[in-house]
């Protein structure tokens, strides 16, 4: 359960004589409390007042807390705007319920909070990163932007916590690109392991020992595999060898933790080592990978799979994409995981006032 902290709006208008341009401490009143209507759920007036610095001549305008200069919502009623969005209706679902309750407020205006609270949300997400992150998961997806074709980003995790730590925009595919991010960020936050998908693309980014291939990603993937293997074997005609496939699929999920690849996979690896053609040799080089990259397999910590990191990619990003087919710019799809990772808290409070 999260506490969520709304902004209020201060009942009474707090004098502040200090001079936003010299910072002298010695403001004179200006002019007399103007009580100008806002649109709010509780109140409907708000008071201002002028103020005038007599040294550099500067003016200014102090007003209820609670209320951003030159707008007519308070900051209440914008982060119920925001926070009904990003529980998943749309701009104008929001509109509609922000009518009902009898205050002012477009589809558009929503749009603009949205995205200027989530801009917020990355510069206070990027002041509060903290070195000292033992193990960083990395995973990739395509970002669907509305009128363009898929195009890639890059999620870090801090896998023991299951943080969000950093969204960048960069394919998977170029090894290069990711490589220098990954690069980067290990370096930023002070990790020492990292984890990913078996993906080649990741290879030699770290050194040898420090990077961790998730234990589900390749218990799914050899276990498949070996089981399409089986039904393969089985319609030549070989039986002996489909039951050796489905053997092996048991093996790795009893033998997994093992650190040193176990002798039953060794002896496996002899027996078909010969095989050139066919489905055979398919086999042979299954059995291959599984002894190259057995050593390299996750099996220490609390969590040995890259889970965290493609959570926060669903959580954080697929489902509002999808409900809403597709982000305008790249500037919104950067921001928007920031802000959904704000606003699950931090020690179950969320304080929406850090970003109004």
């Amino acid at each position: 359960m999260i506490n969520y902290i709304f902004p209020s709006v201060s009942a009474g208008l707090k004098l502040e004589r200090r001079c936003p341009n010299c910072c002298r401490p010695n403001g004179n009143i200006h002019s007399g409390i103007i009580r100008r209507p806002i649109s709010d759920l509780k109140i409907s007036h708000v008071g201002q007042r002028r103020m005038k610095c007599p040294w550099c001549k500067t003016t200014w305008t102090i007003r209820n807390e609670g209320m951003t200069d030159g707008r007519q919502r308070t900051n209440r009623l914008i982060c119920i705007g925001v926070f009904l969005y990003m529980l998943g209706l749309s701009y104008r679902a929001v509109e509609a319920f922000v009518h009902a309750l009898g205050c002012k407020g477009s589809k558009s205006t929503v749009e603009r909070d949205v995205g200027r609270l989530s801009q917020e949300a990355r510069t206070l997400h990027s002041r509060s990163l903290r070195m000292g992150v033992q193990i960083v998961g990395v995973d990739g997806t395509g970002a669907r932007m509305a009128g363009r074709s898929h195009e890639g980003m890059l999620f870090f995790v801090d896998i023991g916590t299951g943080k969000l730590l950093l969204v960048v925009r960069a394919n998977e595919t170029d090894s290069r690109q990711v490589r220098q991010h990954v690069r980067q960020i290990m370096q930023l936050v002070g990790a020492e392991e990292l984890r990913t998908d078996e993906l080649s693309v990741y290879d030699n980014v770290v050194a040898d020992g420090s990077r961790t291939i998730c234990l589900a990603h390749w218990l799914k993937s050899k276990c498949r595999r070996a089981y399409e293997l089986s039904r393969q074997l089985k319609a030549e005609g070989l039986s002996y060898e489909s039951q050796t496939m489905l053997e092996l699929k048991q093996l790795l999920h009893d033998r997994w933790p093992c650190p040193t690849v176990p002798a039953e996979v060794e002896r496996l690896v002899r027996r078909f080592i010969n095989c050139h053609r066919g489905t055979l040799w398919k086999v042979n080089q299954l059995l291959q990978h599984i002894e190259r990259s057995w050593p390299y397999v996750g099996r220490v910590g609390l969590d040995p799979t890259n889970n965290a990191t493609e959570r926060a990619i669903g959580l954080r990003y697929k489902i509002r994409a999808k409900t809403m087919r597709g982000f305008k710019s790249w500037d919104k799809a950067l921001t928007h995981p920031y802000l959904s990772e704000f606003l699950r808290g931090e020690d179950g409070v969320c304080d929406l006032s850090k970003v109004v």
